[in-house]
């Protein structure tokens, strides 16, 4: 007779254990989707910029300029070709190391450019520069909202910081 009770006895205990793993695997499919999504977000904004700078540069050289403009945008585009499309750790390093070459070659190409906005943009006395293209390539991307542990606190608690990949 004790082996009849002994099921219903411990009936909340298997409950239990059968919720918790249903609310486990029911975590881990979440996780790994909003993982996904999480990293083609941050994908896209990190090399939306880049193609910005890719299609201002293929504008440019057909303009035909001097041989230095033409040289730096040729280097800018070799830099662009130089970043592998992948995440692998070698992958990011090489992205990490020309971002910041390619950020400068392209905003010092811009600099050079403004002396010459007169002849290139006639009857609109806007210049392009960097700041208005990383403004447009931010609103089309959005920014990610990440989230960081407060660790300086007793209480560790998630506050939402904005970050541009």
């Amino acid at each position: 007779m004790t082996t009849e009770f002994d099921e219903v006895l411990n009936l909340e205990e298997s409950f239990y254990v059968e919720g918790f793993k249903d609310g486990r695997s029911e975590n881990l499919k979440h996780n790994h989707l909003e993982g996904k999504q999480y990293g083609l977000q941050v994908g896209f904004q990190r090399f939306i910029f880049i193609g910005v700078i890719r299609g201002v540069c293929n504008e440019l050289k057909k303009l035909n300029f001097s041989a230095s403009i033409d040289k730096n945008i040729q280097l800018i585009l070799a830099l662009i070709d130089e970043i592998p499309m992948d995440n692998r750790d070698e992958s990011v390093q090489i992205y990490e190391k020309n971002i910041v070459r390619l950020k400068n070659k392209f905003r010092l190409l811009l600099m050079a450019l403004s002396k010459r906005w007169k002849d290139l943009n006639a009857g609109n006395p806007e210049k392009l520069t960097f700041e208005m293209l990383e403004t447009v390539s931010k609103t089309v991307a959005g920014e990610l909202n990440a989230y960081v542990e407060d660790s300086g606190s007793t209480n560790a608690v998630s506050q939402p910081e904005k970050d541009m990949w």
